[in-house]
């Protein structure tokens, strides 16, 4: 009722930086309006009235102006604030119109006498809303009230007079049976009373409007903290005496059944634990509940959910990590009728993530199911903290454990979360919570209890059940071979004919099984984790409406699904942990009236594959390192930065095809926030649409209809956001507005992709509705070796080059370094693999490439044709701006240089996407008026993309970006193993699960009731009982292994004690192993290799061998997939020459390879190179002792890059022949002593004879210099044939031939030199005599990609540009044609078997680029085997590595003085296995006695050969001449004979086919004077030769013997 009080209704607004009053609006009752800064004036308008009032007077505007009421004489007890009426007086939804939340809702800005209008407004509506109320709550409310700051003047306003006094009578009177009747109400009335008042008004709103939805507005349960835990206590706490409220509300049967239909709880072996876990619940304890699969955990949950979402309105949080399973739960739910719950997560479009958002903020939610990184989202903890929540529940709460089967670090965040979520909402009771997992062991217990006591002060209660379950019978299966395990899983669905899952370790073969069932005639499909999500739910509901009877599943199939009539779950592959099995299997018979099978196809091999996917799954302590460096180095000059995890991961030198990356990145930074090195911060894009330049919404939104700049589509966005922003203006907390002004927050709200606001709130910049925010800030390069401006000319020069390459009619494959070569080509000299691959990562987001990762670790990129896309028209545009842009920048930084700091290379600037628009439009370009916005930020993205500049923050930022501020200052502390104790026990203990599981298995094999007590014991005992019982002795130290042992047997059973004892060293970062002859170094190398990855916590990736041949690559690769299959493809096993041109993006060439090295290590210190590729924790060095200055260098820098990486070298000083290369075993001594190396040494000879390592052992003797302190012993104990002939003249080769022909020593016979020319006399010699003898040669002019039979191959398999893979079929009909093509050349064995290497080496995938590059990066001299009917000929050199039957060595005129000399006859002497047969004419071995060796003294003359071979090379032959021959070669195949003259060769039909070189006569020449001619040739090699850098042309390189003549 009106009154004659007077009264005026005031509005300020205000700086709130500088608190100065910047507009003031007044109206009183009688119309009359003021508005004006100046107080006096305000003081004199005031002075006739008695009361004033405003919207949020007392906390805001009194704080401005109270001197000036209070000098107008209006007292404290005589001011009316609207703010805290509302609540009491609109508690129902849809409140007031003019509220929103404590904010005047308005469509003008700025306007303080509009607002005091509304003030005006809101004020009389109170006062009649009060009159409408029932009497008995206007007096309630009096009584409560009247005495109180905010609410006397109200009263005294309206000159309210109570005719009641009797307070709690009133209450009881009013709310009787509709809250708790055994509450202390005056104690109440005395302690809470405004608190009291507003939890009635809402009851009242549940009473008089049926409308539990209606929520007290988050100010209020911020200001007064009091409301919620006594909300609780008024209707949400059930009291233990006779109470009507609690009896009919809060029972939990009476709830049962009205929720969900059921009449009881379920009992689990006659105890009513779920009917005790949901008591405890409601009355607000927090507990620990372990209930199996389909044991009722939901229920437990949702009921006393519901319960407190219908008596307070409260909102449960679920925590759950399966995205999946909240909404398969949301949808149960809704099918029983209940459309309380919602969740919000990814997997959400925006519309249903808007929708969720508002049901949980109107309070239509009670339920909101999120995932652990949604506590990371500002919008989530908003919603929170404007809710009253009833309680946390966090399911699959073994993730907190690091004796779980699944610890997850993120878990760790949740108890912090909570506790600031308490801190924010001032709450005096901290909130209960429910923890969920279906098995867990005492130890998990434990942990999750201390957990939430040691972060919440919480004490769990816990509600365990056992894990046995009667109507489910369990089986294992044993099965040899996949094919008789698919036998299995047929026979068992057709026997048994009902409902089935069938579950599978990988996704794969979920879908293949899936597919081959249903080939035969089998209802089957499948179900994992990276299906699409339609396909995974269309699924999963028929199998649950039974139109699909089989369902091939990984582990993420049957959370929550509630499917009672599964008779049958059959494990294809047995879990990894009994944990897993027993939830899995628990998904059959639902219904405890069926029975149900549970079968394990059992095969050993599958615990192993566990095994490995673990090791290769896992966080290391040393990738955790690697992430803090790359924290460290990017909070360089600042500590809090943003940064996507791929960003950071690039950082840390981490590959970018790594499995699951944002994930373990971001379990990385997890275990480091846990260990306090830094503090995550929430996801929060710093993107805002403030800054409204109208005051009026409709003035804005006029403009945006007669705006041409939008579509239709996007005008209805734009009024929409327009009305958002001015709804979301907040004078009293700034801080909220800028909250509610943020981008990812509008698109929440209003169901508009963030993509489509940013684009929005551009055209509002541009129609200058919104004012032009910098918003956009980065980091600018203004100095250094590279400016950002320097960068972006820099890659637009390399994109230019490469832009040709899309000049094609189809796509075409092309290898990194194919590309790099081609931009060098081009004349960018300051290319790199790394600039490369950013410009082509670029590319593929804009579809032009397709990327595919290679088996040689790097990458091929197949070019889209130019003609289906606009490239270069897109690639100017973007080149022109992205340099005026950068130098835009700079410029702005450099004119700013008192900001900078003495040595800074990059400076901080602000701009804005629009800014940079214009300032280009007004610049002289050729794409004036043609630019977009999108172009600006297309070009940001790049800049940014290239490292140009570093965007901070801005409209750029709208991936997923982890925002990181870093507590630990000291850049050297290290992350230490003590911080990483939780997930170190983790890993432990999943590979103590994976023996569990094995060993329940195996009892279930031999004794099922055992295997049950096995189980039971498991869950049940301590965790030292149950390993006591089990596992005694040394069964326990074998849990350890991350193996099982008869994977162990395979792979390490066959090894030496000293071999296992390398192989077992964990510990040791450095590793020196000499390694004599024969000692099986090549097979402990390939079995170490295999033991790093499927025993220890290297990933394939992580790992890098370099050894000094392409053989040995191959042999080492071969060997590596015996052992661990396809993953030996992806261990980076490399030549020194190989790895280099890798790094500096180069194909392998001899003509290349002089300086490669040293290059490489230049590139690296100029960080050229990408860190990826030089990031390593494991380098293995084979041949260790031939490493020189160069190469030495070069792992130096790499174990200066990777200060934690281990280092195995693996050599033998003896063997170190190649000094007169450079070659110093020096560098393997100083890896043993400088960095205090674990040194073992193998000296057990498995390869030759015992009289042949004794002999051996005499000459090594003479070494003066050796890092061996042991002899080698043989491991064959019989004796081989040792034969040493001394002469007494020279010219030993015919003796040696002819002793040869009389021997009949069988097997692989070689013959060693000296020199190049005895072995090819010997060669010669033997040819001449019927021998099958082979020179083994070298290539060293020519590279064997243009061996013409090589090419051939290859034109074969490239035929097809299109196609970057080789097909099987391909390859097989090239061979054939190959074999065909080439049948009468000398060289096609060599080719076969260099093709076979590459077969056996790369069986899945071929790709183009990988063969030319293995071709390329052969050797001739590594081509060679051992085959028994052909006698060998080389020098000692060139065998070294291999190996013979028979051995026959030639030391003509040999006179070993020094060490070098002496290794080399020790490496000669060392090929032999069996026999051994030396011919010298010195006395160096004359003291040297062993068993049965037979010694010669031969005192005749011999002639020297009558015959010399010598193998012509390109300096031999004059080359320009061949270009008029090409038909004629085209003829002509290695082998073939050739007519010899003076001049050169003529073919069969004397046509001349090649002429010698000046230098080559002159050698004829020289020969001819020693009587020798040239008398027969035949063709050697025919290669391509590049004549120009377009065309090249066959050359032929002849084989020519001189004959003596006499």
């Amino acid at each position: 009722m009106r009154n004659n009080n007077t009264i005026a209704f005031l509005d300020i607004e205000t700086n709130s930086e500088n608190r100065k009053i910047l507009d003031l609006g007044c109206v009183r009752e009688d119309g009359n309006h003021f508005r004006s800064t100046d107080q006096k004036r305000l003081i004199e308008f005031l002075k006739r009235t008695r009361f004033v009032a405003g919207h949020n007077i007392f906390d805001f505007d009194l704080t401005y102006i109270g001197e000036a009421i209070t000098n107008a004489g209006i007292g404290p007890t005589y001011i009316i604030d609207t703010l805290p009426l509302s609540p009491l007086l609109f508690p129902a939804r849809p409140y007031h119109a003019l509220l929103k939340d404590d904010k005047l809702q308005t469509d003008e800005l700025n306007n303080p006498l509009n607002d005091a209008l509304k003030a005006r407004d809101l004020f009389y509506d109170e006062i009649e809303a009060f009159n409408q109320l029932d009497p008995t709550l206007r007096h309630i409310y009096y009584l409560l009230l009247h005495r109180q700051k905010k609410f006397s003047a109200f009263f005294r306003f309206i000159q309210f007079r109570p005719d009641r006094t009797d307070l709690p009578a009133l209450i009881r009177k009013k709310f009787g049976n509709r809250i708790c009747q055994n509450l202390a109400i005056s104690e109440i009335i005395l302690d809470f009373p405004v608190e009291l008042a507003y939890c009635l008004a809402l009851i009242n709103a549940f009473i008089d409007h049926g409308e539990t939805h209606s929520i007290t507005p988050p100010w209020v349960l911020k200001q007064y903290p009091g409301v919620e835990p006594l909300m609780t206590r008024l209707r949400n706490l059930p009291c233990e005496k006779d109470c009507t409220y609690c009896h009919m509300e809060l029972d939990i049967h009476r709830g049962l059944h009205r929720f969900f239909h059921f009449d009881s709880f379920r009992t689990f072996d006659g105890e009513s634990l779920q009917e005790e876990a949901v008591r405890a619940a409601v009355n607000h304890r927090s507990i620990l509940t372990i209930f199996p699969t389909g044991g009722g955990k939901s229920i437990t949950f949702q009921l006393p959910a519901l319960i407190s979402g219908e008596s307070v309105n409260g909102l449960t949080v679920v925590i759950s990590p399966l995205q999946s399973l909240m909404k398969d739960q949301v949808d149960n739910l809704e099918k029983m009728g209940i459309t309380q719950a919602v969740t919000i997560n990814g997997l959400l479009d925006p519309i249903e993530r808007a929708n969720a958002i508002e049901r949980v903020q109107d309070g239509s939610a009670a339920i909101l199911y999120i995932s652990p990184e949604s506590l990371r989202s500002r919008t989530i903890e908003r919603l929170i903290l404007q809710r009253k929540i009833a309680r946390f529940v966090i399911d699959e709460a073994h993730c907190f454990s690091a004796w779980g089967q699944d610890f997850r670090v993120d878990y760790l965040y949740i108890g912090d979360f909570i506790k600031s979520v308490q801190e924010k909402k001032n709450l005096w009771e901290p909130i209960p919570i429910s923890c969920f997992t279906a098995t867990a062991k005492q130890k998990v217990i434990q942990d999750i209890r201390e957990y939430f006591q040691e972060k919440l002060a919480l004490n769990l209660e816990v509600f365990a059940s056992g894990t046995s379950r009667t109507n489910l019978h369990y089986t294992v299966k044993k099965v040899k071979t996949e094919e008789e395990r698919y036998t299995a899983l047929r026979d068992l669905i057709e026997t048994h004919s009902c409902p089935t899952i069938v579950y599978v370790s990988r996704t794969r073969k979920a879908t293949e099984l899936a597919q081959r069932l249903g080939e035969e005639g089998f209802n089957a499909k499948p179900f994992h984790g990276k299906m699409d999500a339609r396909e995974k739910t269309k699924n999963q509901n028929a199998f649950i409406e039974g139109e699909i009877q089989i369902m091939v599943a990984t582990s993420a199939f049957g959370m929550g699904v509630d499917k009672k009539d599964v008779g049958l779950v059959i494990h294809y592959n047995i879990s990894d942990s009994l944990e897993n099995y027993i939830q899995e299997a628990g998904r059959a018979g639902r219904d405890e009236n069926i029975l149900a099978d549970c079968y394990v196809l059992y095969n050993e091999e599958d615990l192993s594959k566990h095994f490995i996917l673990l090791n290769q799954s896992k966080i290391s302590i040393r990738e955790i390192k690697q992430i803090w460096k790359a924290i460290i180095g990017i909070t360089k000059f600042r500590s809090s930065v943003s940064n996507s995890a791929l960003e950071i991961a690039r950082r840390a030198g981490w590959d970018d095809s790594v499995l699951e990356l944002e994930t373990r990145v971001t379990s990385a930074i997890a275990a480091l926030e846990d260990a306090g090195y830094i503090r995550r911060g929430q996801n929060m894009p710093r993107i805002f649409a403030n800054s409204l330049r109208y005051h009026k919404a409709q003035d804005a939104i006029d403009l945006i209809n007669t705006s041409s700049r939008f579509d239709e589509k996007q005008k209805t966005q734009a009024i929409r956001i327009v009305r958002k922003l001015f709804s979301s203006k907040n004078k009293y907390r700034p801080g909220d507005e800028e909250a509610e002004s943020r981008i990812d927050y509008i698109s929440d709200h209003l169901a508009i992709s963030q993509r489509e606001v940013i684009t929005i709130v551009n055209l509002l910049r541009e129609e200058k509705i919104l004012a032009d925010a910098k918003d956009l800030t980065a980091f600018v390069k203004t100095s250094g070796s590279a400016t950002s401006s320097q960068i972006a000319k820099e890659f637009s020069r390399i994109e230019r080059s490469l832009y040709p390459l899309f000049d094609r009619d189809d796509p075409r494959a092309y290898d990194i370094k194919e590309l790099n070569e081609y931009a060098e080509k081009a004349g960018c000299e300051s290319v790199t693999t790394a600039k490369i691959m950013t410009i082509l990562r670029f590319w593929s987001i804009q579809n032009w490439v397709q990327l595919k990762r290679n088996s040689n670790g790097g990458y091929t990129a197949i070019f889209r044709p130019a003609k289906h896309l606009n490239i270069v028209h897109a690639l100017q545009k973007r080149h022109e701006l992205s340099a005026f842009i950068s130098d835009l920048l700079v410029g702005r930084c450099l004119a700013r240089t008192e900001n900078q700091q003495p040595g800074q290379k990059e400076v901080f600037v602000e701009f804005s996407v629009l800014e940079l628009k214009n300032s280009f439009n007004e610049s002289i370009t050729a794409f004036k008026g043609d630019i977009s916005l999108q172009d600006v930020e297309d070009a940001l993205y790049y800049l940014s993309k290239i490292d140009a500049i570093k965007i901070e923050g801005g409209f750029m930022v709208t991936y997923n970006r982890l925002y990181i501020e870093r507590l630990e200052q000291n850049n050297r502390k290290q992350y230490t193993q003590d911080d990483y104790k939780k997930l170190d026990q983790f890993y432990q203990n999943k590979v103590q699960q994976i023996h569990i599981v094995g060993e329940y298995a195996q009892k279930m094999l031999s004794d099922y009731e055992e295997a049950l007590r096995f189980v039971e014991d498991y869950f049940q005992l301590e965790e030292r009982d149950f390993l006591k019982k089990y596992f005694p002795g040394s069964k326990l130290e074998n849990l350890k292994m991350k193996i099982n042992q008869s994977k162990f047997n395979q792979l390490f059973g066959q090894l030496s004690p000293t071999q296992l004892k390398i192989i077992r060293d964990f510990n040791s970062q450095y590793i020196v192993v000499l390694a004599g002859p024969g000692s099986g170094k090549t097979k402990l190398l390939v079995h170490k290799l295999a033991s790093l990855y499927a025993m220890e916590d290297i990933k394939h990736e992580q790992m890098l061998m370099l050894t000094f041949s392409r053989a040995a690559v191959t042999e080492f690769k071969k060997r590596l997939i015996g052992l661990i299959g396809n993953a030996a493809h992806f261990i980076e096993i490399k030549t020194f020459h190989s790895y280099c041109f890798d790094l500096m993006g180069r194909v392998g060439s001899l003509e290349k390879s002089g300086q490669v090295i040293r290059e490489a290590i230049e590139w690296i210190e100029q960080k050229k190179v990408e860190l990826n590729r030089i990031t390593k924790m494991v380098l293995v060095i084979d041949e260790a002792q031939d490493m020189d200055e160069d190469e030495y260098k070069l792992i130096k820098i790499l174990m200066k890059y990777n200060i934690d990486m281990r280092v195995i070298a693996v050599g033998d000083d003896d063997q170190n022949i190649y000094e007169f290369r450079g070659s110093s075993s020096e560098h393997l001594e100083n890896l043993l002593f400088e960095k205090k190396a674990t040194r073992y040494e193998l000296v057990e000879n498995y390869r030759s004879k015992k009289n042949l390592v004794e002999l051996t052992n005499h000459f090594a003797r003479q070494i003066e210099r050796r890092l061996k302190t042991t002899d080698i012993y043989a491991h064959q104990p019989d004796y081989g044939q040792i034969r040493v002939t001394r002469y007494s003249k020279n010219n030993l080769i015919k003796p040696l031939v002819s002793e040869i022909m009389e021997l009949e020593w069988t097997g692989s016979t070689a013959i060693l030199t000296t020199t190049n020319d005895q072995a090819a006399q010997i060669t010669g010699l033997l040819l001449k005599l019927g021998k099958r003898a082979k020179l083994i040669q070298s290539n060293t002019e020519f590279n064997l990609f243009n061996l013409v039979e090589f090419r051939h191959f290859i034109e074969l398999v490239t035929r097809n540009d299109s196609v970057y893979l080789i097909q099987q079929d391909s390859w097989d009909t090239a061979i054939n044609d190959l074999k065909n093509q080439f049948s009468h050349s000398s060289k096609l064995e060599l080719c076969l078997d260099l093709l076979q290497d590459f077969n056996l080496t790369h069986p899945r995938k071929k790709y183009k680029t990988d063969l030319e590059i293995f071709i390329r990066e052969s050797r001739l001299e590594d081509l060679y085997g051992s085959d028994q009917d052909t006698i060998y000929v080389s020098t000692i050199h060139k065998a070294k590595g291999k190996e013979f039957e028979n051995v026959f060595m030639m030391l003509e005129n040999y006179y070993p003085t020094n060490d070098e000399q002496k290794r080399l006859i020790y490496v000669g002497m060392s090929r032999a296995k069996k026999n051994l047969s030396i011919h010298l004419n010195s006395g160096f071995m004359d003291d040297l006695l062993t068993e049965n060796t037979s010694r010669f003294s031969d005192h005749q003359d011999y002639d020297p050969p009558e015959e010399i071979i010598l193998q012509l090379t390109h300096r031999d032959v004059r080359l320009g001449s061949f270009e008029s021959k090409q038909e004629l070669i085209a003829d002509i195949v290695s082998g073939d004979e050739l007519l010899v003259y003076a001049e050169g060769c003529l073919d069969v039909s004397r046509r001349s086919i090649l002429y010698f070189s000046t230098n080559f006569r002159e050698r004829i020449y020289s020969l001819s004077q020693d009587h020798f001619e040239p008398v027969r040739a035949r063709v050697n090699h025919i290669v391509y030769w590049p004549i120009t850098t377009q065309q090249e042309i066959k050359i032929i390189l002849p084989e020519v013997v001189f004959q003596r003549k006499i």
